[in-house]
């Protein structure tokens, strides 16, 4: 363990503070863009509505802090206070309770005085903190509590994770290891916010795409809807670079109109497991120029069928195909097993493959 130059606090030293000394996270990457780097209040009253923290704040007034998993936090600039860069929801439910001023600017403030009254929990209440040197030696615990642990982040929010480690400069495979999901996973989820990334900087409302990030998913799995945008392969895309050309920034507005709605029309699709379907129709001229005329997505199908194409007859013809080869390049691939261009290839098969599961997943786990 190493000391901290201006607390002597040791990283991952357990310590005991009053919750006047804890500060929540202006960083937290469970808050929106607009907020990041916000007034403690107005965080506060953020978590508070969006993340439930009344339920917890009950919990503490019925049965106690529940100090067996101690927030995590980082010493803040201000001497003596920390900032809490895990258990968010938790310090927003103890706010609440001891602090009136934050409290009486909740949605239900009503409902906070009664709590608070059962709990009476003063500004002084001591709670224990596991304190590291800096936020980046608290990534494990972090990202492992909520990426795969019993209070999962959100799709958008485990993505915006990932994003901020390369950023910092972790490749995606550490990053992955780091969280424990597959590389071809977190390369996904890096392109997939990288795109909500881009259509916001170009001017889109991204906010309902946030909402539902993993419908987004669901579309970037499907081939025909990234062709669409020419949004490349997770694990192609190179970290930094924008994932849809400058040249298709139309076509995604167009598809984010097409799955989320815009301002000017509702989605032409009601359920993600309409997303292969709207691939089809896409990836056809006929299809394709139906949706740009404003026709439903069933009036775009009917179009495409009435010119004699059939996709189920397609897709399993061009599976077909697809095993044969596979069979076929399975006989030379010991001899040129360590090819970096065989490698490449394997790897792209393997995330294709991946994202046609899920798409599968999808669809079973909505029947």
């Amino acid at each position: 363990m190493t000391a901290d130059n201006q607390t002597g606090v040791r990283t991952g030293l357990n310590v005991q503070v009053p919750v006047s000394a804890l500060l929540l996270d202006p960083y937290n990457p469970r808050l929106p863009e607009s907020l990041r780097g916000g007034d403690q209040a107005d965080l506060a009253v953020v978590l508070e509505m969006g993340f439930d923290a009344f339920a917890v704040a009950q919990s503490i007034a019925d049965n106690g802090y529940f100090a067996a998993e101690p927030l995590i936090g980082v010493p803040a600039d201000e001497p003596g206070k920390y900032i809490v860069v895990e258990g968010n929801r938790r310090l927003t439910a103890l706010l609440g309770l001891s602090h009136q001023e934050i409290r009486k600017d909740f949605a239900d403030s009503s409902r906070w005085e009664d709590v608070a009254a059962k709990a009476a929990l003063s500004p002084d209440v001591i709670i224990p903190i596991v304190v590291h040197d800096d936020r980046a030696s608290t990534h494990v615990e972090v990202s492992r509590a909520h990426v795969v642990g019993k209070l999962p982040w959100r799709p958008y929010m485990q993505a915006r994770f990932i994003a901020a480690r390369v950023a910092e400069g972790r490749s995606i495979a550490e990053v992955a290891e780091l969280i424990g999901i597959t590389k071809s996973k977190a390369a996904d989820l890096y392109r997939d916010q990288a795109i909500v990334a881009q259509a916001e900087r170009s001017g889109l409302n991204t906010g309902e795409v946030e909402k539902a990030f993993s419908v987004l998913s669901v579309a970037m799995s499907n081939t025909k809807l990234r062709d669409h945008i020419s949004a490349p392969l997770g694990s192609r895309l190179e970290p930094g670079t924008d994932p849809v050309p400058q040249g298709k920034v139309g076509e995604l507005k167009e598809l984010i109109s097409w799955v989320f709605g815009d301002e000017e029309s509702e989605p032409v699709i009601t359920d993600s497991r309409q997303m292969s379907a709207l691939g089809n129709v896409v990836s056809s001229e006929i299809g394709l120029s139906a949706l740009r005329a404003g026709k439903s997505l069933d009036e775009a199908k009917q179009q495409v069928q009435s010119h004699g194409m059939d996709p189920r007859e397609r897709l399993i013809k061009r599976m077909t195909a697809a095993t044969s080869a596979l069979s076929a390049a399975a006989d030379d691939l010991a001899e040129n097993a360590g090819d970096s261009q065989v490698i490449a290839l394997l790897s792209d098969l393997e995330a294709l493959v991946e994202s046609m599961r899920n798409v599968v997943d999808q669809a079973e786990s909505a029947e």
